[in-house]
């Protein structure tokens, strides 16, 4: 058999290899028959026709490269049981171990109705301390909804490094990547300071309490600074003396003279009711004070006095309807 013969039986049973269909292809082309009429005597679409010809009038290569056709189409339900076989494991690791791209693991996860979650970490607490803090969270909410007004307190440590989201943090660049705006350079021993802040549920934000440089926090110094500081503002907030006050389990707050004081002066949530390891249950750990750092610790400050009056700043500015929202 002829080999002009052999492509047309070939072409006949749709057996012909994609390399040698673009052979024929090529040569109806130099004989100036019609796109359209390859496409239909050929049974391929013209698209691939036009495509061959864009080719040869750009003196193109016309051998497949890597990359071009249809690409590697994979069966959901083997990927997803790949993937839940080792939830840990990269997509990088996975797309490396499947020899495809990144970008068809992600959609297939997408397709296959996963998600890709960040992980997270928890103290490790036995069934029964679990228990517990359930039922602490419970009572919490509980009291929340049987006040007028409560009031709630943490401490925070600022440094003058600048602080970015390691998950979120991005750098946008269009051509030369500046090395100088994508990198934040930090030192080993930053300057810092610590400060203690007050927020209610009616939305009103107690001025920021600041430590010296170097304090150990005592009950003493706890107790002063709430004789002086705290105790003014709360009663200016709330005048008829309607609220309860929120703090956490630290140790100058649990001395037995620190109890003492809060029992003679404002009604408070003792260490009983509040329940331990538990960032996730106070406002200020989980929004206010993330608030705050997103906006003003994005760059390097001279010294701590610098950045203490930007963190005046923000944090005198929070809008109170915020403030009632987080804290409700």
């Amino acid at each position: 058999m002829s080999k002009c013969c052999l492509y047309v039986f070939l072409l006949e049973h749709k057996m012909l290899p994609q390399r040698d269909k673009r052979i024929v292809v090529t040569s109806l082309l130099h004989a100036e028959m019609a796109p359209t009429q390859i496409a239909q005597h050929m049974g391929i679409t013209r698209r691939t026709v036009y495509n061959i010809k864009k080719r040869l009038d750009a003196d193109e290569d016309l051998e497949q490269k890597s990359g071009r056709g249809r690409k590697c189409l994979l069966q959901l339900d083997a990927v997803k049981e790949t993937l839940e076989a080792d939830p840990l494991k990269s997509i990088r690791a996975n797309a490396a171990d499947m020899g495809v791209s990144e970008w068809t693991i992600r959609k297939a996860v997408k397709d296959a109705g996963g998600n890709s979650l960040v992980c997270t970490g928890r103290p490790l607490s036995t069934p029964k301390i679990q228990a517990e803090h359930l039922q602490r969270c419970h009572l919490i909410n509980d009291l929340k909804s049987a006040r007028a007004g409560i009031i709630i307190s943490d401490e925070k440590t600022w440094t003058v490094d600048p602080v970015h989201n390691r998950q979120n943090g991005r750098c946008l660049s269009f051509s030369v990547v500046d090395e100088a705006v994508r990198t934040l350079q930090t030192t080993k021993h930053p300057a810092f300071v610590m400060s203690l802040g007050f927020v209610s549920s009616n939305g009103m934000v107690a001025p920021l309490i600041w430590f010296p440089a170097g304090c150990k926090l005592t009950a003493a110094d706890y107790i002063d600074m709430l004789e002086t500081k705290f105790l003014p503002w709360a009663k200016a907030a709330f005048p008829d003396g309607n609220f309860v006050l929120q703090q956490d389990g630290a140790p100058a707050h649990t001395t037995k003279r620190k109890q003492e004081f809060l029992r003679a002066n404002v009604e408070f949530w003792s260490k009983e009711k509040w329940p331990p390891y538990s960032p996730d249950a106070n406002p200020l750990d989980y929004a206010f004070w993330p608030h705050v750092q997103a906006r003003v610790c994005r760059v390097r400050y001279p010294n701590v006095e610098a950045l203490k009056q930007a963190i005046d700043a923000e944090w005198n500015t929070m809008d109170a309807n915020y403030v009632r929202k987080v804290c409700a």
